[in-house]
């Protein structure tokens, strides 16, 4: 599993997956171009690291990028578009 998180133009990756040799399972983690791996022998193990690095980074202002939501789009006038952009209301 790949997470990706974004916070003020900086990125965190992480993966959590089987060991190369298939004995056990690691999490890799890169920052600001710098990796480290994390080696576990059982997936409990795995899991229970992977969840602590996930909450942690929320609770640090991470936010999953692929839940990041764009700013809504504001009209010259600096009214919100209505969704759909700027059709007008169906009667």
């Amino acid at each position: 599993m790949v997470y990706v998180f974004r916070r003020a133009g900086e990125t965190i990756t992480c993966e959590t997956r089987l060991q190369v040799d298939g004995h056990g399972y690691e999490i890799v983690t890169t920052r600001d171009g710098t990796t480290s791996v994390e080696a576990f022998n059982r997936l409990p193990d795995v899991l229970a690291r992977e969840h602590e690095l996930l909450q942690a980074w929320r609770a640090q202002g991470w936010r999953d990028a692929d839940q990041l939501t764009p700013l809504p789009r504001r009209r010259p006038d600096g009214f919100l578009r209505p969704r759909g952009g700027n059709k007008p209301p169906a009667e």
